[in-house]
């Protein structure tokens, strides 16, 4: 068994969800403790057990303090079958981060797989379903991973009710990424919306994010950014942007709140997406710890180049050295831009 202190790194939910994943790839059993421990309401809450139970069933695996608010928890898995599996958080957690936990296992299964997950799709702390399918899922098909997603219905907090789809071909063997260039922006695509809340907010968000983004990138910047306006339980509102680049694509959200104006959720999306697009660099933040669980499997020595270090790529790094034999080196300071290295020290059985 595997001991983890769940307080390591950035301390919250990723441990976990990254050991879940992991453990079920290996085979190996964990134990963690101090989970989420410096959190204001610490332990398992309602989508951190969602994790855990879909980890479970798709590995067939032994569960031990698996119960709200638990600290501690013992996992120890019998083997992933691949199939069509349904998950319902309850509540409005994140069904990517559900999705994310769940696709390593799968995809390394032997026939495909379809996940279907109800819950949160645009809430705090976790990818919107935007960047799921527009950046994250077209960065691991350039690792040989093919997947579908489909979006049935978005979900906010504290509603929740979105519905995702996502289908998973298995594969055999990953390939390496080497990112250290992006080639020049061809265009901002995207978009803004509301639901059950006036067309105005969605249009206020965007023509403030558009100010901004223009302001500094010029007039001519090409621009493709949609207006809409969703059918979801309760109310909601976002605006998502892409930076599609000559060799790749970055992306960044932001998400409405009551008592928050339109032109700030805007105005904090422009300014994510502008801090990445100054750094030179191809990999955006939320992707660089994203991919860790894939180039830690993959045939062959990953580089790549990020517009930010955080302490959640850091995490992730830790995480998948207890499971797997790697070699990882990080040029670059937390919170400034850097160079990240993965290499797998055996090809993965």
């Amino acid at each position: 068994m595997i001991e983890i202190d769940g307080s390591m790194g950035e301390g919250g939910g990723q441990v976990l969800r990254s050991a879940l994943s992991l453990s079920c790839l290996t085979g190996k059993g964990f134990r963690i403790g101090n989970i989420r421990k410096s959190r204001s309401k610490p332990g398992l809450m309602n989508q951190h057990l969602m994790a855990v139970h879909s980890a479970a069933r798709i590995a067939s695996a032994e569960l031990s303090g698996d119960r709200l608010g638990s600290q501690q928890l013992a996992f120890v898995p019998r083997g992933v079958q691949s199939g069509n599996y349904s998950f319902d958080i309850g509540t409005a957690g994140s069904t990517t981060l559900v999705l994310q936990t769940v696709m390593p296992p799968l995809l390394a299964a032997s026939v495909r797989s379809q996940v279907i997950v109800t819950g949160g799709t645009h809430v705090p702390f976790s990818p919107s379903w935007n960047y799921f399918a527009e950046v994250f899922l077209p960065a691991l098909a350039r690792l040989g991973v093919r997947a579908e997603a489909a979006v049935d219905s978005c979900g906010f907090y504290p509603r929740g009710g979105g519905r995702v789809r996502c289908r998973l071909e298995p594969v055999r063997a990953l390939s390496p990424l080497w990112a250290m260039e992006r080639g020049r922006l061809l265009r901002v695509s995207g978009c803004s919306a509301v639901g059950n809340l006036p067309r105005s907010i969605a249009e206020r968000q965007l023509a403030s994010a558009l100010s901004l983004l223009q302001g500094e990138l010029g007039r001519d910047l090409a621009v493709q950014v949609d207006i809409r306006e969703l059918q979801v339980y309760g109310q909601g509102t976002f605006i998502f942007l892409a930076g599609e680049y000559e060799q790749g694509r970055a992306g960044f959200t932001a998400l409405g709140a009551r008592g928050k104006p339109a032109e700030q959720v805007g105005e904090e999306a422009a300014r994510e997406f502008l801090e990445h697009h100054h750094s030179g660099l191809p990999i955006d933040p939320h992707l660089a710890d994203q991919l860790v669980l894939y180039l830690a499997r993959a045939q062959g020595r990953s580089t790549f180049a990020t517009s930010r270090i955080t302490r959640h790529l850091e995490t992730n790094l830790q995480v998948a050295g207890l499971f797997l034999e790697l070699q990882t080196h990080i040029t670059g300071e937390e919170g400034e831009p850097g160079t990240v290295t993965i290499s797998p020290a055996r090809a993965p059985g």
